[in-house]
Parts: structure tokens; C-alpha cells; sequence
């Protein structure tokens, strides 16, 4: 993301996929500041470290990456980047647009999370020089 670290909250219940998940986003150049692998983990660290962006699974034990961020929302309008293998699983699902900055379906490529991050950029207002 140009010229702008984040902070950001990752949350998947597959081990190999939070390691990418941090990795990945560390080379971008931000900073992980919580890992959790349950919906209830995400919640509680989030709230905590209060990120600037979440992105999580949406199929986790202990509550799912949607009504974690319901939960977290509740408290704090963080965006959040959703990553599933079941996308088709959000239909039904009431979500807040506003913040859900994308879906991208797993298989995840560095690339995808680059895209997506630069999207929440270009949304967000320019930072003031004060």
C-alpha cells in the first residue's frame, strides 16, 4: 500500500495459512499485530489491538470471521478482507458493506492480498499533514 503500513489482525484456523498470511503481509509492509485461530480469539485480540484492518476466514470454530466482525463492529468500524473456500456460504449472511473490503476465495495469492489492500487505500481519505 503506498507509502502507508497498517495494522492488521489475521485470523484462520489452518496453521499454514496464518504463517502465509503473516508472512505475506510483513513483506507488503505491515504490521501483524495479532494471529488468532478461532472467531472468539479474533475478537478478543482485535479489540485489544485495535488494527486497521482485519483478515480473517470465514469458516473458523468458536464463532465464524462474520460474527466475529459483527461482534468487533459492535465496538469499532474496522474493514475487514474476508478469505474462504466457501464464498457461497456470505449469501444469506447480513453483512456491513461498508466495511468489508473484499472477499477473496482460497487459494489466496500475494497478489490478491496487494489488491485488496490497495482497495481499502483508495477508499480511505487522504492523511492530513497536520
Amino acid at each position: 500500500m503506498q507509502n502507508r503500513s497498517l495494522k492488521i489482525a489475521i485470523a484462520d484456523d489452518e496453521v499454514d495459512m496464518r504463517d502465509f498470511l503473516r508472512k505475506i503481509l510483513q513483506r507488503l509492509g505491515h504490521e501483524v499485530v495479532s494471529v488468532s485461530e478461532t472467531g472468539n480469539d479474533l475478537v478478543r485480540e482485535t479489540l485489544r489491538t485495535h488494527p486497521d484492518l482485519v483478515v480473517t476466514d470465514l469458516k473458523m470454530p468458536d464463532g465464524d470471521g462474520l460474527s466475529a466482525m459483527s461482534r468487533i463492529w459492535e465496538h469499532e468500524p474496522i474493514p475487514v478482507i474476508i478469505i474462504s473456500a466457501y464464498p457461497q456460504d456470505m449469501a444469506t449472511r447480513p453483512i456491513r458493506e461498508d466495511l468489508v473490503v473484499c472477499v477473496l476465495v482460497k487459494p489466496v495469492k500475494s497478489a490478491d492480498l496487494e489488491r485488496a489492500i490497495g482497495r481499502l487505500a483508495a477508499d480511505a481519505p487522504p492523511a492530513s499533514d497536520a
